[in-house]
């Protein structure tokens, strides 16, 4: 049984969706994901490199699932998934967790062009809201048709994974410092009257110490993360759910162009030479903006982005040359 392609922004077409997957997913014939970590690229032969892509994949899904049983609480692994950031793509049974600023923008198009868009149509979706337009053609699923996406249906997923205070860093210089986006005015000012150390007056524009400090606040009082800079690991509960390919943003060509390849008729509508592509020198960037900050702020965003850091291979030891003593 294939699952129905018609209009899914409609009501109804959501809920034939809806009762074609129980039916597929009640099948006695379907197959569920097996739980080996052996990825199956669905490309023969395979090449030298892609072979060496295949052996980094796996070793990256190990190491999220080995840290996982070691980090979380047992509380922490029972808490429902967050599905409201996935889109599901069901004529090429792919599923993907919109990590934002981790080449976001890029798999946005991908998803309008898999959907039968135009690149025309897509930078028109930009000048107002690209994620509300991609949510008409791909509605945020229930925790219900992710999990069945996963399991029995047996649809490929993958995430875009980004070094994480890169990532962070991205984020406040372009939602924070920038003031282009009038959406984060006023949290800009919000932060700047209550963490500025000193009387400002003009535009609010808070350093990169007042955003932090500001992050610390939110995490010591339990509230929600902006999906700019929520950790991974909560916002795409990768503890919880099932994930083929974690892609990892600094690797992003090799990565990328494997995923095309392994995942059926996905080479025939997407072109490498689509994907995202950023010449930031971020090295010294880093070192100009955490300079900026305290050991202590350093340690207490460490408490909120660590886990990141753990799960997803990558090392926060050079920021700690970086903060003041």
């Amino acid at each position: 049984m294939q699952i129905n392609l018609k209009d899914k922004s409609t009501v109804e077409g959501r809920t034939a969706r809806i009762n074609q997957l129980r039916e597929l997913c009640n099948s006695s014939s379907t197959n569920m994901k097996n739980d080996q970590w052996t990825i199956n690229p669905g490309i023969t032969p395979l090449s030298e490199s892609s072979r060496n892509v295949v052996n980094i994949l796996t070793e990256r899904r190990k190491l999220l699932q080995t840290q996982c049983e070691e980090k979380l609480t047992p509380e922490e692994k029972a808490q429902p998934a967050n599905s409201n950031e996935f889109l599901i793509s069901d004529k090429y049974k792919l599923v993907w967790c919109n990590v934002f600023k981790a080449a976001s923008t890029t798999w946005m198009f991908n998803f309008f062009i898999m959907a039968g868009k135009t690149e025309k149509e897509f930078r028109l979706s930009l000048k107002t809201s690209a994620v509300e337009e991609t949510r008409k053609l791909y509605p945020r699923p229930s925790i219900e048709e992710l999990n069945d996406s996963l399991t029995c249906l047996n649809y490929s997923s993958f995430i875009i994974v980004r070094e994480p205070f890169e990532r962070l860093l991205s984020s406040y210089r372009d939602k924070i410092e920038s003031t282009a986006q009038y959406y984060f005015r006023s949290l800009r000012c919000t932060i700047k009257n209550k963490f500025s150390q000193v009387n400002f007056i003009g535009k609010c524009i808070p350093t990169f110490s007042e955003f932090v400090d500001y992050l610390i606040d939110e995490a010591d009082n339990n509230r929600p993360f902006n999906e700019h800079w929520a950790p991974y690991y909560t916002f795409c509960s990768t503890c919880q759910l099932h994930f083929d390919y974690i892609l990892h943003f600094e690797t992003l060509s090799q990565d990328e162009a494997f995923l095309l390849q392994a995942v059926p008729g996905l080479s025939e509508v997407l072109s490498p030479q689509k994907l995202h592509n950023s010449n930031t020198n971020y090295e010294e960037l880093i070192k100009d903006y955490f300079s900026q900050l305290t050991l202590n702020q350093l340690h207490s965003l460490l408490r909120i982005y660590g886990r990141d850091f753990l799960f997803f291979g990558y090392s926060e030891q050079k920021y700690f040359k970086y903060a003041k003593s």
